[in-house]
């Protein structure tokens, strides 16, 4: 289902002009439709660790005590193994402190450290060697972390774009809206679930 299939879907049901376009016009609903639909799939992005979502990164030492640089679609790293050089795991949650008080050294890195999209490793690595980072990607859907286009589709079930954008429609029309965002998140749990489940908190 593409984004001009759940826009059709959602003008049937808060009782709106049937679309033809959606993300190149300029009408309000059309404006309003992108936003509210855009704002559901990254939500179910940011709970969800969606394995159709995960991507690896490949980060190659320089011999030097370096920061890395993610690619741009880096959200988080996955739970469990994420981080792994020459098939050894790499372990994260270093405190700053901890962090801060071990020495510089070259080796195979045993510990990493996340800030935003860059990368740090102790000990780093040598030149040319390799570290794998497997995270999950911002890229929700075909045209990337927004729609691009009425054809683009969501990587996730779209039915969670249809029930988060309904109830995100009703609220802006001051209508009651509880029972839609009840739908939405039981169907998250339950399609989460088949997936690699919730992401904790």
């Amino acid at each position: 289902m593409s984004l001009l299939s759940i826009a059709r879907y959602l003008a049937l049901n808060v009782g709106i002009a049937v679309p033809t376009q959606v993300k190149s016009s300029v009408d309000p609903d059309a404006l309003k439709t992108v936003q509210f639909t855009e704002e559901a799939g990254e939500e179910v992005a940011r709970r969800v660790n969606w394995g159709v979502l995960r991507a690896t990164a490949t980060v190659t030492g320089n011999g030097a005590d370096d920061t890395f640089l993610l690619p741009a679609d880096f959200a988080r790293v996955v739970p469990g193994t994420s981080i792994t050089s020459l098939g050894a795991t790499i372990r994260v949650g270093l405190s700053a402190d901890e962090w801060n008080s071990l020495p510089p050294t070259m080796g195979q890195p045993r510990y990493a450290r996340l800030i935003g999209r860059q990368i740090s490793f102790w000990p780093y690595p040598p030149a040319d060697q390799q570290a794998k980072v497997t995270y999950q990607s911002l890229n929700w859907c075909t045209g990337g972390a927004i729609w691009a286009a009425d054809s683009d589709v969501a990587f996730f079930p779209e039915v969670l774009i249809k029930k988060g954008a309904l109830w995100r429609w009703r609220r802006n029309l001051g209508q009651d809206y509880q029972d839609h965002l009840a739908e939405f998140e039981s169907a998250l749990t339950e399609l989460a679930a088949f997936d690699d489940g919730m992401r904790q908190p």
